[in-house]
């Protein structure tokens, strides 16, 4: 998991580079074709029976969403600091459990209200409506948090047929599918100064569901999951190093309080 926080929050470095240069819609055509590129030389290796999938329609549904959510990140990495994306990223299992009571069928237990309330509560602290002004950027980020969710709830459904390396390669490939239409008029030849950047955009996202995986596989989801959330205080500390971004004490807090949701719902899924 130390790997999976690592290449995310170099992913978000990558990006915030890259922002200067490139449009939204442009840096996520960038992560789809290096990414396609891997994940095609990886398939040709394990054999193209790989990319077999009775659910063409579920990974188009899947990676719409997806799409959009990724381009609502981008864009909240490119214009508010690092550490508040993150932390309003990291309410995406309340979103999760949300949209699986209607479309998994599972249910909404106790637990899971209590960690969906304290975890809007924390959205709260952290914007302050009412108080502050709204930045409307940061509600991007939330509804991206929400689009990853679908695509969350989406890949759970698609897991009961497909493997992860399908959903992978499938996710590239309708991505890059999806974004060169947009994205390629006007779109310059990258300066050698970028291609650093580049890489690592398109390779990180791999690298990152790859440590994932292997972490769920080595330890329990207990000692897993909480690990994510390192990844706050991680690029909170590189947006002060490299880009001299402050942290108030409300994004703080907000964030403790959506961390607390979440231990007290995975503590009630060990239970159950």
């Amino acid at each position: 998991m130390c790997g999976t926080v690592l290449w995310l929050s170099l992913m978000a470095l990558a990006a915030r580079e890259l922002a200067a240069s490139y449009s939204v819609i442009q840096i996520v055509l960038v992560r789809n074709v290096v990414g396609f590129l891997v994940i095609l030389a990886i398939v040709l290796h394990q054999g193209i029976s790989v990319m077999r999938t009775g659910r063409i329609g579920l990974h188009i549904v899947r990676n719409a969403f997806h799409i959009v959510a990724l381009s609502g990140w981008f864009y909240g990495i490119g214009l508010l600091p690092l550490a508040e994306v993150f932390v309003l990223e990291l309410t995406l299992p309340i979103w999760v459990l949300l949209m699986a009571a209607p479309v998994l069928g599972e249910r909404l237990t106790r637990t899971r209200l209590i960690a969906v309330g304290l975890g809007f509560a924390g959205i709260l602290i952290v914007l302050r409506p009412g108080i502050a002004l709204i930045d409307p950027v940061a509600l991007v980020v939330l509804a991206a948090a929400a689009g990853f969710a679908a695509a969350n709830v989406a890949t759970k459904i698609l897991t009961r047929t497909d493997s992860a390396l399908t959903i992978v390669f499938w996710m590239f490939a309708i991505q890059l599918a999806m974004s060169i239409g947009p994205a390629l008029p006007g779109m310059a030849l990258p300066q050698a100064v970028l291609w650093p950047w580049i890489a690592a955009v398109g390779v990180t996202g791999i690298a990152a569901h790859y440590c994932t995986a292997r972490a769920l596989g080595l330890a329990e989801s207990g000692i897993v999951i909480p690990l994510h959330y390192l990844r706050v205080p991680l690029i909170a500390w590189l947006g002060w190093l490299i880009y001299d971004e402050r942290v108030d004490a409300w994004l703080w807090l907000g964030g403790l309080v959506i961390f607390i949701g979440a231990m007290i719902n995975l503590r009630g899924e060990k239970r159950a």
